[in-house]
């Protein structure tokens, strides 16, 4: 699912400068920075196991639920 910031982000900016629409164009920067500050902002995810399979092997991913 396409990000709503980054959606409007490209709208706003193809509407702006295809039609001249400053309400648009203002939309569109505006919805991009708001995404660039947000990705800036937001941890990547952790990295738990890294290995690399070799040909033939195989992993299986099980969760176990935590004890109350």
């Amino acid at each position: 699912m396409i990000d709503i910031l980054i959606r409007l982000a490209r709208t706003g900016l193809r509407r702006g400068i295809r039609t001249g629409s400053r309400r648009w164009l203002v939309t569109g920067i505006t919805a991009g920075v708001l995404a660039l500050v947000r990705r800036a902002l937001t941890e990547s995810p952790e990295t738990v196991y890294r290995t690399e399979l070799k040909p033939g092997e195989r992993i299986e991913v099980r969760t176990i639920p935590r004890n109350p």
